[in-house]
């Protein structure tokens, strides 16, 4: 009798070695008290309401030139997050008009193509800053998004690369006073701790420009 396995051939699976997988990094989302991360982007890459003092299309908007006014949130988002997507999007442009009334500025940030974004914005007639955060580079300083981390590894149906849902309230020192990331795609959104945020800050701002009336 001829034994089963004098068939087989050395280079199916049965030899093979099993492969060594990376261990899970997690992220590390930025937190409140941190400094936020320098970033600048092309303003071709840039759709929406654009900074007054851009002026050379060929040029880089800055962080700091989102901050010279008051504080920026800073949100990220994409359309691959399928209809959570649709969702926080929406939440978004209901909380856009509370940053405005507190002299803030909104920033989005997202992963997806500008063609898409740009036909994102003529649709849905967005007043949004969106821009496009080219391979991620962007969510990874704020630490929303990493290799070793996909979100297409925890959450079903989502099946490109695309940072977290999160949200930054960015002083105009870069220093962050509010951060909120929602891993599992079940968290409540943070309208009101925006708020709440926002109007501390107006309120000072209010308060030293009464005192410098004052003097």
């Amino acid at each position: 009798m001829i034994a089963f396995f004098d068939t087989v051939h050395e280079d199916t699976d049965l030899y093979s070695v099993p492969q060594k997988f990376r261990k899970l990094v997690p992220i590390k989302p930025l937190q409140s008290g941190q400094k936020a991360p320098l970033f600048g982007v092309h303003r071709q890459r840039t759709i929406g309401q654009y900074v007054t003092w851009q002026a050379d299309y060929a040029k880089t908007v800055h962080l700091h030139d989102w901050l010279q006014n008051g504080p920026l949130v800073v949100a990220f988002y994409s359309a691959g997050w399928n209809g959570y997507g649709k969702n926080y999007l929406q939440k978004l442009i209901e909380l856009q008009a509370v940053i405005q009334e507190a002299g803030a500025n909104l920033l989005v940030v997202s992963p997806d193509s500008p063609d898409s974004l740009q036909t994102l914005v003529d649709e849905h007639d967005l007043s949004l800053t969106i821009v496009q955060d080219a391979d991620n580079q962007i969510a990874a300083k704020f630490g929303v998004y990493s290799t070793d981390d996909p979100v297409w590894n925890w959450i079903a149906g989502i099946t490109e690369d695309v940072p977290y849902p999160a949200l930054f309230v960015v002083a105009p020192d870069r220093q962050i006073q509010f951060s909120y990331i929602d891993k599992d795609f079940d968290a409540q959104f943070p309208a009101e701790a925006v708020w709440r945020q926002l109007e501390g800050w107006s309120a000072v701002k209010t308060l030293a420009f009464y005192d410098r009336n004052a003097a």
